[in-house]
């Protein structure tokens, strides 16, 4: 292959892109959906037919895109909300049915992997490096140098599951999500000697984060490499949670539709920045969808 496709049904978004397969993954297209896939499981952890149907249209229509873009061949993932349903024969069968892809689920240390070599492959001389994955779902946490991660964590946390347990609808919520989201994180989280000499945050918790502090409209694209601190994203998760939903949503670059889990993304980052003696992160756009792509390549090459 020449130019494949990774589509990779989040806990919040489903991803698309389609690249070829070289060192740079050259001439990328981007492309997402919102579908908010872990809220919408039930108690029981079953997915119900119309979300079932929800996202079988939004694969349907990214599988469209990537052949449209050139892709020989796409491959189709899932992490976090996958993983924790209970009955997945319907999605994997309606997703096979509509592109001829057999649904690949992702462990979490393979989620781990796969979001550390698309965040640092363009950096792989640099070392020590960390990165972090605020999903859904769940948070991944990877460490290492070169192309292999040395130590990866998959937590059972994300902006999604916290406000799933205690939403941050106003004021009120703050304190008790931040606790909550400190109980969840394990005591002996992360313990990396090196420490990384930088941090990279992957996933929409960290782009909506930047598109605010750089009052971003929806329309500007892919956020590149942006650098933010922990003062930066204290403030905007406490001037969030003063106002309800609606009023974020008129946000100068808010992204619209995270206006209730953004909150709670923000509480899991602070949170593990604290933990972890993080002081600044580097927002990017790449994520796993880049590193499974370049996996195959190297795979290929080899």
């Amino acid at each position: 292959m020449k130019r494949a496709a990774n589509i990779a049904l989040g806990s919040n978004s489903t991803r698309m892109l389609t690249a070829n397969l070289d060192s740079d993954l050259s001439e990328p297209i981007r492309a997402r959906e919102e579908t908010r896939l872990f809220l919408s499981l039930e108690k029981g952890q079953e997915l119900k037919p119309a979300v079932v149907l929800r996202v079988r249209e939004a694969v349907e229509m990214l599988y469209d895109k990537a052949i449209a873009a050139g892709a020989e061949r796409v491959f189709v993932t899932a992490t976090s909300a996958v993983r924790d349903a209970r009955d997945t024969g319907p999605l994997c069968e309606g997703i096979l049915l509509d592109t001829g892809e057999k649904l690949q689920v992702l462990s979490g240390k393979q989620e781990a992997a796969c979001s550390f070599l698309g965040a640092v492959r363009t950096c792989l001389k640099d070392r020590p490096l960390g990165v972090v994955d605020i999903g859904g779902g769940s948070t991944e946490i990877a460490t290492g140098s070169m192309e292999v991660p040395r130590r990866v964590l998959s937590l059972q946390l994300g902006a999604s599951r916290l406000y799933a347990i205690s939403p941050i609808d106003d004021f009120s919520g703050l304190v008790p999500a931040l606790a909550q989201a400190e109980r969840m994180l394990n005591a002996d989280v992360w313990d990396s000697d090196p420490p990384p000499q930088k941090w990279f945050l992957v996933g929409g918790t960290g782009t909506a984060l930047i598109r605010l502090l750089k009052e971003l409209p929806m329309n500007h694209g892919e956020i590149e490499d942006q650098e933010f601190t922990l003062p930066e994203a204290s403030a905007m998760l406490r001037k969030l949670a003063r106002l309800v939903p609606m009023e974020r949503s008129a946000l100068p670059g808010m992204t619209l539709g995270r206006e209730n889990i953004l909150p709670t993304g923000l509480a899991v980052l602070t949170s593990l920045m604290t933990r972890l003696d993080i002081a600044r992160m580097t927002v990017t756009a790449r994520n796993n969808t880049d590193g499974f792509l370049y996996t195959l390549y190297k795979n290929q090459h080899e």
